[in-house]
């Protein structure tokens, strides 16, 4: 599952991550436009960069600058506070999507580094009902002697701006914003939300990867 996982994390940021493209020129009006538009820019920009993918600095300045715009932080931070939602304050809720963006950005960053040179196997072209406000995207990612990893990227369409972002990813069966879910869920309901949102800040100073506790 942690493979997978990881994968899955990879591929996110990369498709929606490192790529030259900045959020006004992608149709963030189109879900299928946007992710095709960059995702080809993404491989274009790795493969340009292969020499500094090992450097972690770099590739974490690529994920805030580049993913996080199409990523909805805030709404898959709320989905990980659960019912804990209601009880939290304005700025505690504020406070704990700021953190766990953050957190994002750190794995982001480090599933980069699994960059080989992957295939990505673009989905067609579908158009979106006007009065769609979910959608779900298939694509394959194919390696030379393995089997076809199929992802599914899970959008959102916001309300008021119109404007579409992905806020989960499926790798396998396998959702990596419930992996979030399981791991933060049962400390919010045990500590609160500003207890965790303090331990994922701590978490997040030290650059670590791992699973936090």
């Amino acid at each position: 599952m942690k493979k997978l996982v990881s994968a899955a994390i990879f591929m996110l940021a990369t498709i929606f991550g490192v790529n030259s493209v900045q959020a006004q020129d992608v149709d963030m009006k189109d879900p299928y436009k946007m992710v095709t538009v960059v995702a080809k820019n993404a491989f274009e920009k790795l493969q340009a960069n292969k020499d500094k993918i090992s450097d972690v600095t770099f590739r974490k300045d690529l994920v805030r600058t580049d993913l996080l715009p199409y990523v909805d932080t805030r709404y898959a931070g709320f989905k990980v506070m659960g019912t804990n939602l209601k009880k939290a304050s304005a700025q505690e809720r504020d406070a704990f999507c700021d953190a766990f963006a953050e957190y994002i950005v750190a794995s982001f960053a480090d599933a980069l580094a699994m960059y080989n040179n992957q295939e990505l196997v673009l989905p067609d072209y579908k158009q979106v009902s006007a009065d769609a406000s979910q959608v779900n995207v298939k694509f394959l990612i194919r390696e030379a002697g393995k089997k076809d990893l199929e992802l599914v990227f899970k959008l959102r369409k916001n309300s008021k701006s119109g404007e579409w972002r992905a806020y989960d990813l499926v790798s396998e069966g396998i959702s990596m914003l419930t992996a979030k879910e399981n791991e933060l869920s049962p400390l919010i309901r045990e500590r609160g939300i500003k207890a965790v949102t303090d331990l994922i800040n701590k978490h997040n100073q030290t650059g670590s990867t791992e699973v936090i506790k």
